[in-house]
């Protein structure tokens, strides 16, 4: 078989791999979708209180949160392939006790249980995408993850109405869970056949289950008394819980230490938090989930409970939310050269904004609302989140080393999922207490538009806390692990990449430097004697290098001249390329008489900056960069400019052009 159709055979395959994970992602983001849709039906089914309700959606945010970072650790002790086979099972297996669940306290459960499939499924899709797609290949991929994720979480709510409005076999609200089972299914039986085994890494590190179970019961005895504490007349225990929760904070951070000092790596780093930028940048992911899915569940119940709509009224009335959202974040990988952190102090604002103006209209239109006067106020409050969302995660971490930004990352997604549980207990509870006994439309409605105002306070504090943020915060991220993004869906992907751990973050970042430095030196060696074919030589390699080079002339409008974080990460790159240089000049192939490095700088600036500034190209040549007539063209001026400064006795040795 020839080497290009071994290439396309692999490419088919990473392919297929690629539908299969995406499969159990598209099921996981799905799920939450449809369980906002369908909680009032939940509740009227089971009779159960509303704080047991929305203890269904904060069980599996608990476990999802306190077991991710430990999920993706297990994708590395056992097998990518094998934690998210095991994590699709359990997944799976769990929405079908959802399903049959025959009370609340059954589907909380059940709800947990797929928590923690979650957890062990969601990090290895994006580990196993990195693993599978090589190069621009990644980048597509990426794209295909952040769309389709994008596309999930609008689908679920709609899939959700129809379901509930469908009613297949009088099942309620139990087919927006089982629907579920045949999707787990198919890809349980395609990942056996399809996702290639992988090897367990030798240098795993030691799983944190003591800072997983006390993370898990430090939330639960949080966010618990707040959900049931109105409906369960606040017993004793439950104020017991709530001033626990201090000391098992104290115990949790207490064991965290010990764990690192035996050289073992905690669930939480301490260590990150004495870096400013990341321990203010910590509180801004806390209090945006605070205020999104807050502000999604008591959408919900303003809706379905107090207005009467359907299941699939109430998911059209969600749409604009989620249409904006997803358009906001393919911007922001545009907006965030430019803009620098700010995209975020935009989106919180605009949040707020959308947040206040849906708050005026649910007030104003009382109980005559139809649904359609919300779209414009939903859709700007859309936008809004979305700018705030898909930035976030890289700008908190855009101060830490390449090797810590795994670990940064799961801080962050962790404060998000924590941020999410608290949101949805403080705002249901503060909404609860404003309604007071109140059941009619006109109650519901004026409560709904007195609490709203708490989720926009909480975007704007958000907005607030980016201004305090450490200059050199500013712009795109300047972690280089986001430097392989090409494309505005791949920024979404990368966002929600970080989001799941970023277990092979700082792995990626190190390999990806390496490849880079490996195939700069091979190029510079490869490339013929004489100064004129050293530089086309260096143009026609180029081309590869056409990502980097856009991210580079991004960071430079974003930074101009200051320095950016973690420039010594590259200097490899550089440094290997001038070796290359001077050790020509020594052989005598290049003119000694030239600064090495400055011979280095220009070399770099001839290969590269036709593509860099295509229009200047096309407007002074009239020819594009990649028009091979230009192409021609560039080759011959750069041989005529070598010969030009070589001396005239210079050697051309194996010349191979």
């Amino acid at each position: 078989m020839s080497d290009e159709s071994s290439q396309a055979g692999g490419s088919r395959r990473s392919w297929i791999t690629l539908c299969v994970v995406m499969a159990g992602a598209f099921m996981a983001i799905l799920d939450v979708a449809i369980v906002n849709v369908a909680m009032p039906s939940v509740q009227e089914d089971l009779h159960a209180s509303f704080g047991a309700v929305e203890l269904v959606v904060t069980a599996y945010t608990l476990l999802y949160a306190s077991c991710l970072v430990t999920g993706g650790r297990l994708g590395d002790l056992l097998g990518r392939r094998r934690m998210f086979l095991i994590g699709l099972s359990v997944f799976t297996a769990a929405s079908a006790l959802c399903g049959a669940a025959p009370d609340v306290h059954v589907l909380i459960g059940a709800r947990a249980l797929q928590g923690l499939g979650a957890a062990m499924l969601y990090p290895q899709v994006l580990a196993i995408i990195q693993i599978a797609f090589p190069g621009k290949e990644r980048g597509r991929a990426l794209g295909v993850f952040g769309g389709v994720v994008g596309i999930g979480a609008i689908a679920g709510q709609i899939i959700g109405g129809l379901l509930l409005a469908w009613n297949p076999l009088d099942l309620g609200w139990r087919p927006t869970f089982l629907v579920n089972l045949p999707i787990g299914v198919v890809t349980i039986v395609a990942t056996w056949f399809v996702l290639p085994a992988d090897e367990p890494q030798e240098d795993s590190t030691h799983l944190d289950w003591g800072g997983s179970v006390l993370s898990a019961v430090t939330l639960a005895m949080f966010t618990v008394p707040l959900l049931m504490g109105r409906t369960e007349g606040w017993p004793v225990w439950m104020f017991v819980s709530l001033a626990a929760v201090v000391p098992a904070g104290f115990w949790l951070m207490r064991h965290e230490r010990r764990v690192a000092e035996r050289g073992r790596t905690p669930l939480i780093r301490a260590e990150l938090f004495r870096n400013r930028g990341f321990a203010r940048g910590v509180p801004i992911a806390a209090m945006f989930a605070f205020s999104y899915v807050g502000f999604m569940i008591l959408l919900a119940i303003y809706l379905q409970t107090g207005l009467h709509f359907t299941p699939l009224h109430a998911a059209l009335v969600y749409t604009p939310d989620a249409i904006g959202f997803l358009t906001s974040s393919l911007l922001a990988a545009r907006l965030t050269p430019l803009l620098g952190r700010h995209v975020l102090t935009l989106g919180y604002t605009v949040a707020a904004i959308g947040l206040l103006a849906t708050a005026a209209t649910a007030a104003a239109a009382g109980t005559g609302l139809s649904g359609w006067e919300l779209a414009p106020p939903l859709l700007l409050a859309g936008l809004g989140q979305g700018l705030g969302m898909t930035p976030l995660i890289g700008t908190i971490i855009s101060t830490l080393s390449p090797a810590q930004a795994g670990a940064g990352a799961g801080v962050v997604t962790t404060t998000l999922q924590v941020g999410n549980a608290t949101g949805v207990a403080v705002q249901s509870l503060v909404f609860f207490s404003v309604l007071g006994n109140g059941s009619s439309p006109h109650d519901y409605a004026s409560a709904f538009a007195k609490v709203l105002p708490l989720a926009a306070a909480a975007t704007l504090a958000a907005a607030f806390m980016v201004t305090r943020l450490p200059r050199q915060e500013g712009a795109r991220s300047g972690n280089a692990l986001l430097g392989p993004v090409q494309s505005h869906t791949a920024g979404v992907a990368y966002s929600l990449f970080l989001m799941t751990g970023g277990r092979v973050g700082d792995r990626q970042f190190q390999d990806d430097l390496e490849k880079v430095t490996r195939e700069r030196r091979h190029q510079d060696q490869e490339a013929p004697e004489g100064l004129g074919s050293y530089w086309v030589h260096n143009f026609r390699v180029a081309h590869q290098d056409a990502p980097w080079i856009t991210y580079l002339a991004r960071e430079a409008l974003a930074y101009g001249d200051r320095k950016v974080p973690h420039e010594s990460d590259r200097a490899g790159v550089l440094d290997a390329r001038i070796a290359e240089i001077r050790e020509r000049q020594r052989r005598g192939s290049l003119p000694g008489r030239l600064d090495a490095d400055l011979l280095g700088l220009l070399s770099f600036a001839l290969a590269n900056y036709p593509r860099l500034l295509p229009q200047i190209t096309r407007m002074t040549t009239g020819l594009s960069p990649r028009d091979p007539r230009f192409e021609e063209r560039w080759e011959e001026f750069l041989r005529q400019l070598g010969d030009l400064l070589e001396p005239a006795s210079a050697p051309h040795i194996g010349d191979r052009l």
